[in-house]
Protein backbone atom coordinates (compact mmCIF):
# COMPACT_ATOMS: atom_id res chain seq x y z
CA UNK A 1 0.00 0.00 0.00
CA UNK A 2 1.94 3.32 -1.21
CA UNK A 3 2.72 6.06 1.66
CA UNK A 4 0.21 8.62 2.01
CA UNK A 5 -0.56 11.61 4.32
CA UNK A 6 -3.99 12.43 5.60
CA UNK A 7 -5.26 15.71 7.35
CA UNK A 8 -5.89 16.25 10.99
CA UNK A 9 -10.00 16.53 9.52
CA UNK A 10 -9.87 13.41 7.56
CA UNK A 11 -8.08 11.26 10.54
CA UNK A 12 -11.04 12.70 13.05
CA UNK A 13 -13.49 11.72 9.94
CA UNK A 14 -12.62 8.30 10.50
CA UNK A 15 -12.49 7.47 13.63
CA UNK A 16 -16.19 8.77 13.94
CA UNK A 17 -17.08 6.08 11.28
CA UNK A 18 -15.05 3.29 12.90
CA UNK A 19 -16.58 4.08 16.10
CA UNK A 20 -19.71 3.90 14.55
CA UNK A 21 -19.00 0.94 12.57
CA UNK A 22 -17.26 -1.21 15.79
CA UNK A 23 -20.87 0.13 17.95
CA UNK A 24 -23.19 -0.26 15.21
CA UNK A 25 -22.31 -3.30 12.91
CA UNK A 26 -19.41 -5.21 15.03
CA UNK A 27 -17.17 -4.58 12.01
CA UNK A 28 -13.59 -5.52 12.55
CA UNK A 29 -10.87 -2.68 12.77
CA UNK A 30 -9.03 -4.59 9.87
CA UNK A 31 -12.13 -4.40 7.32
CA UNK A 32 -12.55 -0.59 8.47
CA UNK A 33 -9.44 -0.21 7.91
CA UNK A 34 -9.14 -1.77 4.73
CA UNK A 35 -12.57 0.30 3.12
CA UNK A 36 -10.54 4.20 3.84
CA UNK A 37 -7.36 2.97 2.14
CA UNK A 38 -5.09 2.71 5.64
CA UNK A 39 -4.02 0.11 8.16
CA UNK A 40 -5.62 -0.56 11.40
CA UNK A 41 -2.87 0.41 13.42
CA UNK A 42 -2.74 3.94 12.42
CA UNK A 43 -6.50 4.03 13.28
CA UNK A 44 -5.39 2.41 16.88
CA UNK A 45 -2.55 5.14 17.03
CA UNK A 46 -5.19 8.23 15.90
CA UNK A 47 -7.78 7.01 18.76
CA UNK A 48 -4.41 7.24 21.38
CA UNK A 49 -3.83 11.10 20.16
CA UNK A 50 -7.64 12.02 19.60
CA UNK A 51 -7.23 14.52 21.92
CA UNK A 52 -4.17 16.49 20.58
CA UNK A 53 -5.96 15.68 16.98
CA UNK A 54 -8.75 17.77 18.20
CA UNK A 55 -7.40 20.88 19.13
CA UNK A 56 -4.90 20.72 15.79
CA UNK A 57 -5.24 22.72 12.42
CA UNK A 58 -8.40 21.20 10.35
CA UNK A 59 -5.93 21.22 7.40
CA UNK A 60 -2.49 19.96 9.19
CA UNK A 61 -0.78 16.67 7.94
CA UNK A 62 1.13 15.96 10.95
CA UNK A 63 1.19 16.61 14.44
CA UNK A 64 4.78 17.68 14.59
CA UNK A 65 5.09 21.58 14.26
CA UNK A 66 9.32 20.98 13.13
CA UNK A 67 11.62 22.73 14.69
CA UNK A 68 11.16 25.77 17.16
CA UNK A 69 10.57 28.97 15.64
CA UNK A 70 13.92 31.19 15.90
CA UNK A 71 11.72 34.19 16.58
CA UNK A 72 9.43 31.93 19.29
CA UNK A 73 11.04 35.19 21.51
CA UNK A 74 9.09 37.39 19.02
CA UNK A 75 5.90 35.48 18.87
CA UNK A 76 3.76 37.39 21.89
CA UNK A 77 3.98 40.82 20.60
CA UNK A 78 3.97 40.02 16.76
CA UNK A 79 0.91 37.40 17.11
CA UNK A 80 -0.27 39.46 19.47
CA UNK A 81 0.04 42.73 17.30
CA UNK A 82 -2.15 40.92 14.61
CA UNK A 83 -4.85 39.83 16.53
CA UNK A 84 -5.08 43.23 18.12
CA UNK A 85 -5.10 45.26 14.83
CA UNK A 86 -8.04 42.08 13.50
CA UNK A 87 -9.90 43.34 16.64
CA UNK A 88 -10.34 46.80 15.50
CA UNK A 89 -11.11 45.84 11.77
CA UNK A 90 -7.48 46.39 10.23
CA UNK A 91 -6.35 44.31 7.53
CA UNK A 92 -2.95 42.69 8.41
CA UNK A 93 -0.80 40.86 6.00
CA UNK A 94 2.65 39.02 6.18
CA UNK A 95 4.94 42.05 5.00
CA UNK A 96 3.40 44.39 7.50
CA UNK A 97 4.30 42.20 10.78
CA UNK A 98 7.94 41.29 8.83
CA UNK A 99 7.87 46.07 9.63
CA UNK A 100 6.24 45.40 13.18
CA UNK A 101 8.99 42.50 13.86
CA UNK A 102 11.87 44.94 12.46
CA UNK A 103 10.74 47.27 14.66
CA UNK A 104 10.72 44.68 17.70
CA UNK A 105 14.36 43.27 17.18
CA UNK A 106 17.87 45.00 15.42
CA UNK A 107 18.55 41.22 14.98
CA UNK A 108 15.79 40.00 12.98
CA UNK A 109 16.06 43.63 11.11
CA UNK A 110 20.07 42.30 9.89
CA UNK A 111 18.31 39.28 8.21
CA UNK A 112 17.16 39.00 3.97
CA UNK A 113 13.59 39.79 3.55
CA UNK A 114 13.23 36.58 2.48
CA UNK A 115 14.39 34.91 5.37
CA UNK A 116 12.18 37.80 7.57
CA UNK A 117 9.22 36.61 4.97
CA UNK A 118 9.61 32.80 5.78
CA UNK A 119 9.98 33.28 9.53
CA UNK A 120 6.92 35.20 9.68
CA UNK A 121 4.78 33.17 8.03
CA UNK A 122 5.55 30.43 9.26
CA UNK A 123 5.09 31.62 13.05
CA UNK A 124 1.71 32.93 11.63
CA UNK A 125 0.91 29.57 10.21
CA UNK A 126 1.51 27.33 13.68
CA UNK A 127 -0.52 30.22 15.09
CA UNK A 128 -3.46 29.20 12.73
CA UNK A 129 -3.51 32.99 10.88
CA UNK A 130 -3.95 32.67 7.58
CA UNK A 131 -4.98 34.15 4.73
CA UNK A 132 -8.51 35.44 4.05
CA UNK A 133 -10.37 37.40 1.51
CA UNK A 134 -12.84 39.75 1.68
CA UNK A 135 -14.19 40.16 -1.70
CA UNK A 136 -14.50 37.62 -4.40
CA UNK A 137 -12.77 36.52 -6.99
CA UNK A 138 -12.93 38.11 -10.44
CA UNK A 139 -13.87 36.01 -13.21
CA UNK A 140 -11.07 34.66 -15.81
CA UNK A 141 -11.55 36.95 -19.28
CA UNK A 142 -12.56 34.56 -22.41
CA UNK A 143 -10.27 33.12 -24.45
CA UNK A 144 -11.68 35.34 -27.38
CA UNK A 145 -9.93 38.34 -26.18
CA UNK A 146 -6.82 36.60 -25.97
CA UNK A 147 -7.48 35.88 -30.16
CA UNK A 148 -8.39 39.41 -30.87
CA UNK A 149 -5.20 40.53 -28.89
CA UNK A 150 -3.30 38.40 -31.19
CA UNK A 151 -4.75 39.31 -34.40
CA UNK A 152 -4.37 43.14 -33.49
CA UNK A 153 -0.42 42.73 -32.19
CA UNK A 154 0.43 41.00 -35.61
CA UNK A 155 -1.00 44.40 -37.34
CA UNK A 156 0.97 46.44 -34.67
CA UNK A 157 4.59 44.39 -34.21
CA UNK A 158 5.63 45.32 -37.79
CA UNK A 159 4.96 48.67 -37.53
CA UNK A 160 6.82 49.07 -33.97
CA UNK A 161 10.01 46.60 -35.98
CA UNK A 162 10.38 49.68 -38.62
CA UNK A 163 14.15 50.79 -38.71
CA UNK A 164 13.07 54.31 -37.76
CA UNK A 165 11.09 53.65 -34.81
CA UNK A 166 12.83 54.51 -31.59
CA UNK A 167 11.30 52.80 -28.40
CA UNK A 168 11.59 56.45 -26.40
CA UNK A 169 8.70 57.25 -28.74
CA UNK A 170 6.18 54.38 -28.62
CA UNK A 171 4.19 55.47 -25.74
CA UNK A 172 1.83 54.31 -23.81
CA UNK A 173 -0.87 56.03 -20.91
CA UNK A 174 -3.54 54.75 -18.93
CA UNK A 175 -5.50 55.87 -15.90
CA UNK A 176 -5.99 54.17 -12.55
CA UNK A 177 -8.38 54.83 -9.58
CA UNK A 178 -6.50 55.35 -6.53
CA UNK A 179 -8.67 55.40 -2.97
CA UNK A 180 -7.60 57.55 -0.01
CA UNK A 181 -8.01 54.49 2.32
CA UNK A 182 -5.99 51.42 0.57
CA UNK A 183 -6.87 48.57 2.82
CA UNK A 184 -6.07 44.96 1.49
CA UNK A 185 -8.83 42.98 0.60
CA UNK A 186 -7.47 40.05 2.35
CA UNK A 187 -6.11 39.72 6.20
CA UNK A 188 -4.63 37.34 8.40
CA UNK A 189 -7.32 36.04 10.57
CA UNK A 190 -8.06 32.91 12.80
CA UNK A 191 -9.00 29.81 11.68
CA UNK A 192 -12.57 29.33 11.42
CA UNK A 193 -13.91 32.61 12.07
CA UNK A 194 -16.84 33.11 9.49
CA UNK A 195 -17.35 36.71 9.71
CA UNK A 196 -14.24 38.70 8.24
CA UNK A 197 -14.47 42.47 8.54
CA UNK A 198 -11.81 45.00 7.85
CA UNK A 199 -11.63 48.16 9.03
CA UNK A 200 -11.37 51.10 7.16
CA UNK A 201 -10.71 55.15 7.12
CA UNK A 202 -13.58 57.69 7.47
CA UNK A 203 -12.81 58.56 3.70
CA UNK A 204 -12.91 54.85 2.38
CA UNK A 205 -15.02 55.76 -0.51
CA UNK A 206 -12.55 59.04 -1.63
CA UNK A 207 -10.51 58.84 -4.90
CA UNK A 208 -8.18 60.43 -6.70
CA UNK A 209 -7.44 59.26 -10.54
CA UNK A 210 -3.63 58.98 -11.43
CA UNK A 211 -2.58 58.90 -15.61
CA UNK A 212 0.74 56.68 -15.70
CA UNK A 213 3.06 56.72 -18.86
CA UNK A 214 5.58 54.76 -20.14
CA UNK A 215 8.07 54.24 -23.21
CA UNK A 216 9.18 51.17 -24.32
CA UNK A 217 12.33 51.78 -23.55
CA UNK A 218 11.79 51.85 -19.91
CA UNK A 219 11.48 55.54 -19.66
CA UNK A 220 8.66 56.51 -17.02
CA UNK A 221 7.38 60.14 -17.73
CA UNK A 222 5.80 62.60 -15.08
CA UNK A 223 2.64 60.87 -13.62
CA UNK A 224 -0.46 62.95 -13.24
CA UNK A 225 -2.90 63.11 -10.27
CA UNK A 226 -6.52 64.25 -10.87
CA UNK A 227 -8.16 65.11 -7.70
CA UNK A 228 -11.86 66.28 -7.08
CA UNK A 229 -12.49 69.63 -7.26
CA UNK A 230 -13.47 72.74 -9.11
CA UNK A 231 -11.22 73.18 -12.23
CA UNK A 232 -10.58 76.74 -11.18
CA UNK A 233 -11.55 76.29 -7.62
CA UNK A 234 -9.37 76.81 -4.58
CA UNK A 235 -7.90 73.35 -4.14
CA UNK A 236 -6.51 73.48 -7.63
CA UNK A 237 -5.66 77.73 -7.44
CA UNK A 238 -3.98 77.98 -4.14
CA UNK A 239 -3.69 74.30 -3.04
CA UNK A 240 -2.22 72.34 -6.19
CA UNK A 241 -0.15 75.30 -7.68
CA UNK A 242 1.53 75.71 -4.45
CA UNK A 243 2.12 72.06 -4.04
CA UNK A 244 5.85 70.46 -3.53
CA UNK A 245 5.29 68.04 -5.86
CA UNK A 246 4.21 70.30 -8.61
CA UNK A 247 7.78 70.13 -10.50
CA UNK A 248 7.68 66.70 -10.63
CA UNK A 249 3.98 65.88 -11.38
CA UNK A 250 1.12 67.12 -12.92
CA UNK A 251 -1.66 68.24 -10.81
CA UNK A 252 -5.23 68.94 -12.07
CA UNK A 253 -9.22 68.82 -10.53
CA UNK A 254 -12.49 67.62 -11.74
CA UNK A 255 -15.76 67.45 -10.16
CA UNK A 256 -15.73 63.80 -10.01
CA UNK A 257 -11.93 63.24 -9.96
CA UNK A 258 -12.09 61.14 -13.43
CA UNK A 259 -9.76 62.26 -16.61
CA UNK A 260 -11.86 63.78 -18.75
CA UNK A 261 -11.35 66.20 -22.07
CA UNK A 262 -9.88 69.37 -20.41
CA UNK A 263 -7.78 67.43 -18.14
CA UNK A 264 -6.96 65.13 -20.89
CA UNK A 265 -4.95 68.06 -22.38
CA UNK A 266 -3.90 68.83 -19.07
CA UNK A 267 -1.67 65.52 -19.31
CA UNK A 268 -0.67 66.67 -22.98
CA UNK A 269 0.73 70.12 -22.43
CA UNK A 270 2.37 69.16 -18.63
CA UNK A 271 3.53 64.91 -20.16
CA UNK A 272 3.72 64.13 -23.67
CA UNK A 273 4.96 67.87 -25.06
CA UNK A 274 7.80 68.26 -23.07
CA UNK A 275 8.48 64.27 -23.88
CA UNK A 276 8.28 64.97 -27.59
CA UNK A 277 10.91 68.28 -27.47
CA UNK A 278 13.40 65.92 -27.33
CA UNK A 279 12.07 64.04 -30.32
CA UNK A 280 14.27 62.86 -33.09
CA UNK A 281 13.83 64.30 -36.73
CA UNK A 282 12.31 61.69 -38.85
CA UNK A 283 11.20 59.35 -36.20
CA UNK A 284 7.74 59.09 -35.48
CA UNK A 285 5.81 58.99 -32.66
CA UNK A 286 3.03 56.45 -31.18
CA UNK A 287 1.02 56.63 -28.44
CA UNK A 288 -1.22 53.96 -27.59
CA UNK A 289 -4.37 54.52 -25.89
CA UNK A 290 -7.71 52.35 -24.58
CA UNK A 291 -11.35 53.31 -25.88
CA UNK A 292 -11.81 55.07 -23.10
CA UNK A 293 -14.31 58.03 -24.20
CA UNK A 294 -11.87 60.62 -23.58
CA UNK A 295 -8.71 59.58 -25.85
CA UNK A 296 -11.04 59.35 -28.85
CA UNK A 297 -12.67 62.95 -29.36
CA UNK A 298 -12.29 64.62 -32.48
CA UNK A 299 -10.92 67.35 -30.71
CA UNK A 300 -7.89 65.43 -28.88
CA UNK A 301 -7.25 63.42 -32.51
CA UNK A 302 -6.56 66.66 -34.13
CA UNK A 303 -4.46 67.75 -31.31
CA UNK A 304 -2.39 64.36 -31.85
CA UNK A 305 -2.09 65.20 -35.64
CA UNK A 306 -0.86 68.67 -34.91
CA UNK A 307 1.92 67.25 -32.52
CA UNK A 308 2.70 64.26 -35.55
CA UNK A 309 1.55 61.55 -33.30
CA UNK A 310 0.05 58.29 -34.51
CA UNK A 311 -3.32 57.64 -31.97
CA UNK A 312 -3.76 53.73 -31.80
CA UNK A 313 -6.48 52.71 -29.82
CA UNK A 314 -6.10 49.00 -28.08
CA UNK A 315 -9.26 47.05 -28.86
CA UNK A 316 -11.36 46.92 -26.24
CA UNK A 317 -11.55 43.95 -23.04
CA UNK A 318 -8.19 43.35 -24.40
CA UNK A 319 -6.16 45.54 -22.21
CA UNK A 320 -5.47 43.05 -19.58
CA UNK A 321 -3.37 41.52 -22.38
CA UNK A 322 -2.17 44.06 -24.02
CA UNK A 323 -1.92 47.46 -22.50
CA UNK A 324 1.80 47.47 -21.04
CA UNK A 325 0.66 49.75 -18.03
CA UNK A 326 -2.11 46.88 -17.27
CA UNK A 327 0.03 44.03 -17.87
CA UNK A 328 3.57 44.91 -15.60
CA UNK A 329 2.78 48.96 -14.02
CA UNK A 330 -0.41 48.84 -12.23
CA UNK A 331 -0.24 46.09 -9.52
CA UNK A 332 3.32 46.56 -8.48
CA UNK A 333 2.67 50.45 -8.31
CA UNK A 334 -0.65 49.83 -6.11
CA UNK A 335 1.33 47.70 -4.04
CA UNK A 336 4.04 50.15 -3.00
CA UNK A 337 1.99 52.84 -2.85
CA UNK A 338 -0.53 50.25 -0.13
CA UNK A 339 2.63 49.56 1.79
CA UNK A 340 3.72 53.50 2.05
CA UNK A 341 -0.37 53.87 2.99
CA UNK A 342 -0.04 51.11 5.94
CA UNK A 343 3.12 52.46 7.54
CA UNK A 344 1.65 56.14 7.77
CA UNK A 345 -1.58 54.57 8.81
CA UNK A 346 -0.22 51.87 11.45
CA UNK A 347 0.91 54.71 13.54
CA UNK A 348 -2.10 56.82 13.49
CA UNK A 349 -4.67 53.74 14.23
CA UNK A 350 -5.98 53.23 17.44
CA UNK A 351 -8.83 51.20 18.48
CA UNK A 352 -10.91 53.45 20.48
CA UNK A 353 -11.00 56.10 17.52
CA UNK A 354 -11.83 56.14 13.61
CA UNK A 355 -8.82 55.36 11.43
CA UNK A 356 -7.38 58.71 9.99
CA UNK A 357 -7.61 60.05 6.39
CA UNK A 358 -5.26 60.26 4.17
CA UNK A 359 -4.24 64.31 2.86
CA UNK A 360 -4.12 65.43 -0.43
CA UNK A 361 -0.08 66.07 0.04
CA UNK A 362 0.49 62.59 1.55
CA UNK A 363 -1.56 60.94 -1.80
CA UNK A 364 0.94 63.06 -3.87
CA UNK A 365 4.12 62.02 -1.87
CA UNK A 366 3.26 58.30 -2.46
CA UNK A 367 2.95 58.73 -5.80
CA UNK A 368 5.59 60.46 -6.56
CA UNK A 369 8.01 58.52 -4.08
CA UNK A 370 6.71 55.09 -5.53
CA UNK A 371 6.52 56.03 -9.42
CA UNK A 372 10.81 57.49 -8.82
CA UNK A 373 11.26 53.64 -6.97
CA UNK A 374 9.82 51.52 -9.42
CA UNK A 375 12.74 49.66 -11.57
CA UNK A 376 13.18 50.99 -15.25
CA UNK A 377 13.32 46.63 -15.90
CA UNK A 378 9.42 46.88 -15.13
CA UNK A 379 8.76 49.12 -17.21
CA UNK A 380 10.41 47.63 -20.00
CA UNK A 381 9.29 44.19 -19.29
CA UNK A 382 5.38 45.30 -19.24
CA UNK A 383 5.59 45.55 -23.08
CA UNK A 384 6.33 41.45 -22.95
CA UNK A 385 3.86 39.56 -22.20
CA UNK A 386 4.68 35.99 -22.71
CA UNK A 387 3.06 35.03 -26.05
CA UNK A 388 1.90 38.36 -26.60
CA UNK A 389 4.80 40.66 -26.71
CA UNK A 390 4.35 44.14 -28.46
CA UNK A 391 8.19 43.10 -29.86
CA UNK A 392 9.23 40.42 -32.15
Amino acid sequence: MPRTTITVQRKLTILRDADERQLNNKESLKSIARSHGIQAVQIRNWRKQRDVLSLTRPKARSLHKGKPSTIKYLEDAVIGHAIEMRQIGVGITYNHLVIKACQLDEGFRAKTYEVQYQLIRRLCNSNCLVNRRRTHVSQEHPQEAIERAEEWLSEIRPILSAPNVLKEYIINMDQTPLPFSLASSTTLELEGEKTVTVRQTGNSKTRCTVSLTITADGEKLKPMIIFKGQRGGTIATRELAASQYRDNMVLSCQTNAWQDEENMNDWVDGVLVPHLQQHAVGSPVYLFLDQFAAHDTASFRTRMDSLGVTLKLIPGKCTWVLQPIDVGIGKPFKDRVRQKWFRWMINHAEADVDLPNASRDEIQKWVNDTWEELPEDIVRNSWKKSNLSWFV
